[in-house]
């Protein structure tokens, strides 16, 4: 009985710790979602041409969007158990952060988004594909 309850007490230890090594995982994988959303932002931002600026943006999303989802999609697939609260709290602060970006594009450029279609067309794209990586 007491090897039983040794064994148990080992397993539980060995899964609750098991479970918190996901915690580096999901840093390592919010670090790197920050870093692409802040690209992608700065490539409209820094623009002499805002129109140009969401080519380079979409162009950049395009090539890293295989590579985000499957991040993006083990971030979802995460139990709770499997990350401390701390990560928990701060996955959901960092994505909230990154989502925000993106969306203020389209408050910065509302004026040219009213006064030119193909711009806002590229803009909605851009913010629409952005989203789907949190949705479906």
């Amino acid at each position: 009985m007491k090897k039983q309850l040794a064994l148990l007490l080992l397993l539980v230890t060995s899964l609750t710790l098991a479970g918190c090594k996901k915690d580096e995982e999901v840093n390592a994988t919010l670090a790197e979602f920050d870093s692409f959303t802040t690209e992608m932002v700065k490539r409209v931002e820094s623009a002499p041409n805002p129109s140009t600026g969401l080519d380079e943006a979409q162009t950049f999303f395009d090539s890293k969007k295989a590579d985000i989802t499957a991040k993006m999609e083990t971030l979802k697939s995460l139990r709770g158990y499997q990350v401390g609260d701390e990560t928990k709290q701060k996955m959901m602060t960092s994505l909230v952060a990154d989502a925000t970006k993106v969306g203020n594009l389209e408050i910065e450029y509302i004026n040219l988004s009213v006064s030119n279609p193909a711009f806002k067309a590229k803009l909605d794209k851009l913010v629409k594909d952005y989203q789907t990586l949190f949705g479906q």
